[in-house]
C-alpha cells in the first residue's frame, strides 16, 4: 500500500508552528508497511485543498489529510474535499449529537459555528472525536481512501489509533512483522562512509537504504519492503560489517548508552577532564539511568588557573606548549585517574572559536586523551564549523575513541577530522 500525506495550515507555511504530525504519521504507516510517497502541505483555501486532494489521490492508495477541520471561517479542509469529489456538504445527525454530548459534559456553550464540525460530503463517513470535537471524515474515492485528520497532535494520533488502524487492519495491514533499522555512526564524513557502503544503498535494492547526517552522526536507514527477517538481519549485518568501526549501534542507541554498557559490563569507571566541551561530555554520560554504577565525575577546567589548581597541570608545562596540547590533556587524564579512582577518563582541550586560533593552532583544534588499563591515547583534531559544531563533534569523538578502547579496536583509527 503506497500512501502519502497532506498536511494543511497557514500558520505552517508562515513559520508559526512546526509540522510535527507528518513525520509521526510517517513513522506509524513504516511501522505497517506503508509507504509514504509524498508528504505536501498547503494553505487553508478549498481550491487549492481540492487540487491538491486531487494531484495525490493519483498516486496512492492512502491520502492522509491533517488540519484545518476546526470550526473557524479558515478552516476550509471539509470543503476541499467536498469540492473534489463534487459532493456537497451535509450535517451529520450522528456527528452531531457527538459535539453535544462533548460540550455538555464540558459545561460548555456550544456555539452556533460549532455546527461546522458535523459537516461532511454526502458520501463520506464521520468517525468520533474522543478527545476533542472535530470528528475524522473517510472519503472512498476510485480506490484511494482518503482520511481527513484533526490537526492537534493528541487528536490524531487518537484518530489513528481508534480509526484509521482499525480501517487498516481490515483491510489486511497489521504490525509489520519486519522492522526498519537504522544503523548509527560516527567517525566519517557522509560521502566516504557511501563509498563504503557501494552498491547496498542503490535505490533498486531491497531492503531499501537511505542516509542522511544528524547531529555530526552518519545515519544508514533499512526499510524492509517487503523482505522477510532473514534478508533483513542479513543486509543489517553486511551493511555493519561495510561500516566498521564507524557503527556503534541501532535505533535509539547513543555513543554514551554504548559505552555505559562496555563500562559496566567490565565492572569499570569514568572520569572526565573537560576544557572546550564544558560538561558536555559529563552531560552526555548522566542522560543515561543507571550512570552512576560507571560514571565517577569530572571537571570542567576551563581556565588555566582550573588545569593547574584542580588537577595539577603543572603551571610550566602550560607555558612552554599551551593549554591545547597532547602533553596538557594527557596529564589531565592521567591526574583525572588518580583523582577519582576510575579506571579510565577522557580529558580534552582545544579552541571552538570564534577567536582565540593562531596559524599553528587554528580555530578548532581539538587535543583527545583516553587513557585506561594499560591503554594511553592522544589525538589531535581539526573540527570544521561553528562553536557548537566543533564542541559537539568534539564530544562525539571522544566518546568514540574511549568505545574502540574498550571493545579492542584501535583508537587511532582514522577519523575525517584528523589534523596531520
Amino acid at each position: 500500500m503506497k500512501a502519502s500525506i497532506l498536511v494543511i495550515g497557514d500558520e505552517l507555511l508562515g513559520g508559526r508552528c512546526r509540522d510535527t504530525n507528518s513525520g509521526w504519521l510517517c513513522r506509524c504507516c513504516s511501522s505497517l508497511g506503508v509507504e509514504v510517497v509524498e508528504i505536501r502541505s498547503g494553505p487553508d483555501d478549498a481550491d487549492w485543498i481540492s487540487r491538491a486532494i486531487s494531484d495525490m489521490a493519483e498516486a496512492c492508495d492512502l491520502l492522509l489529510v491533517t488540519g484545518g477541520l476546526g470550526p473557524t471561517p479558515d478552516d476550509l479542509t471539509r470543503e476541499g474535499l467536498s469540492r473534489f469529489l463534487s459532493d456537497p456538504l451535509l450535517l451529520d445527525d450522528e456527528a452531531m449529537s457527538w459535539l453535544e454530548s462533548f460540550f455538555a459534559d464540558a459545561n460548555l456553550e456550544m456555539g452556533s459555528t460549532q455546527s461546522r464540525l458535523a459537516m461532511r460530503p454526502s458520501t463520506a463517513r464521520c468517525f468520533r472525536n474522543h478527545v476533542g470535537t472535530a470528528p475524522a471524515i473517510l472519503s472512498e474515492h476510485d480506490g484511494t481512501a482518503i482520511w481527513l485528520l484533526p490537526g492537534p497532535p493528541v487528536e490524531l494520533r487518537d484518530a489513528w489509533e481508534r480509526h484509521v488502524c482499525v480501517w487498516l487492519a481490515e483491510r489486511g495491514v497489521s504490525d509489520q512483522p519486519v522492522k526498519p533499522v537504522t544503523i548509527r555512526c560516527f567517525g566519517l564524513i557522509e560521502a566516504s562512509m557511501e563509498e563504503r557502503l557501494g552498491s547496498l544503498v542503490s535505490r533498486s535494492n531491497k531492503p531499501l537504504a537511505g542516509t542522511r547526517i544528524s547531529g555530526g552522526e552518519f545515519h544508514l536507514h533499512l526499510e524492509p519492503c517487503g523482505v522477510d527477517q532473514s534478508a533483513m538481519d542479513d543486509c543489517v549485518a553486511r551493511a555493519r560489517q561495510m561500516l566498521h568501526p564507524y557503527d556503534f549501534g541501532q535505533g535509539s542507541e547513543t555513543l554514551a548508552s554504548v559505552v555505559g554498557e562496555l563500562l559496566r559490563a567490565r565492572g569499570e569507571r569514568l572520569s572526565t577532564a573537560e576544557s572546550c566541551t564544558s560538561g558536555l561530555i559529563s552531560s552526555a554520560m548522566v542522560d543515561i539511568p543507571g550512570s552512576s554504577e560507571w560514571f565517577c565525575g569530572g571537571w570542567v577546567v576551563y581556565s588555566n588557573q582550573m588545569k593547574q589548581s584542580c588537577l595539577g597541570v603543572p603551571e610550566d608545562l602550560i607555558d612552554s606548549v599551551g593549554a591545547v596540547s597532547r602533553e596538557v590533556v594527557e596529564s589531565l587524564a592521567k591526574n583525572a585517574i588518580a583523582s577519582s579512582g576510575s579506571q579510565w577518563s577522557i580529558a580534552v582541550s582545544g579552541i571552538a572559536g570564534p577567536d582565540g586560533g593562531t596559524p599553528q593552532k587554528p580555530v578548532g583544534t581539538v587535543w583527545i586523551a583516553c587513557h585506561g588499563p594499560g591503554m594511553e591515547c592522544q589525538r589531535r583534531f581539526r573540527f570544521r564549523g561553528d562553536r557548537a559544531i566543533v564542541r559537539q563533534r568534539a564530544t562525539a569523538a571522544s566518546l568514540q575513541l574511549l568505545r574502540w578502547c574498550l571493545d579492542g579496536e584501535d583508537p587511532m583509527t582514522p577519523m575525517s577530522w584528523d589534523a596531520c
